[in-house]
């Protein structure tokens, strides 16, 4: 049983970063391109330092390095790169290399706990490679001591008192995100539509 030939780019979308690995038979015409001329994203990061027999390259890159990109949705985090192919100009005018190419990429990150990874293989016109990797970002809102030190023990209060809330989110291998309180309401029950209430933060904070 013959073995299924590597991908030309393959994707991989783990925790907190990408690997892109392109094979220099970029077009597959047995005339292997420039490491050089091979760059992930609008920063243009190059790729690892290659081993000169292999003839693959491998980009490892942060989700926010190499001029990456971040789109929220109500259930992903899309994080897009370009890979380029850039053809140097050759000395001799009877060589004719390729036009340049480039070849999207996407990596998303929906709440829930699976990943799966796929490859793509570039064309003149620009596509999309979508690989999709999934992770659960969890919440907390906690009542802190008056030094904010610690979590309050006690959540009964004094007229007067002072209440301090803290707010989190552990992302853990994304780049840090900013967490946004849209309403916060006290009520003298655990039931925070009972009445009487009071409204520490409205109208989307």
């Amino acid at each position: 049983q013959a073995l299924s030939p590597r991908p030309v780019v393959a994707v991989r979308c783990q925790e907190g970063q990408l690997v892109v690995t392109v094979s220099r038979d970029l077009f597959g015409t047995g005339r292997p391109v420039r490491v050089t001329e091979l760059s992930l994203g609008t920063a243009s990061c190059p790729p690892l330092s290659p081993n000169a027999a292999q003839g693959f390259v491998t980009f490892v890159a942060a989700l926010h390095e190499c001029g990456s990109t971040l789109k929220v949705t109500p259930d992903s985090l899309i994080y897009r790169t370009t890979l380029f192919y850039k053809p140097t100009r050759s000395g001799n005018p009877l060589i004719v290399r390729a036009t340049p190419a480039e070849v999207p990429i996407e990596c998303h990150y929906p709440r829930r706990s699976n990943v799966s990874s796929g490859a793509v293989r570039p064309t003149w016109a620009p596509f999309r490679s979508t690989v999709a990797a999934e992770e659960r970002l969890r919440f907390s809102l906690r009542l802190m001591d008056d030094e904010w030190s610690k979590e309050r023990l006690s959540n009964g209060f004094q007229l007067g008192d002072s209440l301090r809330f803290q707010a989190d989110v552990a992302s853990e291998g994304h780049v840090p995100l900013r967490l946004f309180v849209d309403q916060c309401v006290a009520t003298a029950t655990p039931d925070g539509s009972s009445s009487p209430r009071y409204a520490f933060i409205d109208r989307a904070g």
